[in-house]
């Protein structure tokens, strides 16, 4: 019985060792990064955003009108649309499944259409395989503040979107501050453009 348990863990053993690639590491054939049309890339900030501020201003739904909300978000912010509707609606888990939903007052989320914010770039990056399945293609939007006040000095948010099979821009994942948020901060802390 011992003989046979050495055996099968030699044997597995020699399998496994047997079976690590010596190959290098899977290099790209193609990389690339070229800018993309700002006014472009701006309009489609917008269109985002302008949703967002339309949300705000409105301040409190009823349950009908944010399904219908949720709905559209779905569409403009795709698989991202619940991160946003978490950072927007305050969560009350002791109201009534009806009752209504309020916008978190205490919350900046930075817009183009907010003084001192501004479309900065706009790339297009393309990386390239053999294997076409792993090639990747984004698009990265970044907007920065470029005015005076220091809580905001230094803060910038990128949108990264994808093409999806019909080649039209998709947004897929975001990076840097998002939002601020506590009692200093208001959707009107920024003057509007």
């Amino acid at each position: 019985m011992k003989k046979t348990t050495v055996f099968l863990l030699i044997a597995i053993v020699l399998v496994l060792t047997a079976c690590q690639s010596s190959q290098q590491p899977l290099q790209p054939t193609k990389q690339e990064t070229v800018d993309f049309d700002k006014t472009a890339a701006t309009e489609m900030v917008e269109k985002k955003e302008r949703m967002i501020m339309d949300a705000v201003s409105k301040g409190t739904f009823t349950k009908q009108e944010y399904d219908e909300l949720e709905k559209a978000f779905t569409e403009e912010f795709g698989d991202r649309a619940q991160d946003f509707l978490s950072m927007l609606f305050v969560l009350d888990l002791d109201a009534a499944p009806d009752a209504d939903l309020k916008i978190n007052e205490n919350m900046l989320y930075p817009t183009v259409f907010h003084e001192g914010i501004n479309i900065t770039s706009a790339t297009v990056h393309t990386i390239e395989y053999e294997e076409g399945v792993l090639s990747l293609t984004t698009l990265t939007v970044k907007e920065e503040y470029d005015g005076n006040d220091e809580k905001l000095q230094g803060w910038n948010r990128e949108y990264i979107f994808e093409p999806d099979e019909n080649e039209k821009w998709q947004l897929k994942s975001f990076s840097g501050t998002m939002n601020f948020s506590g009692e200093d901060y208001t959707m009107d802390y920024l003057e509007l453009k």
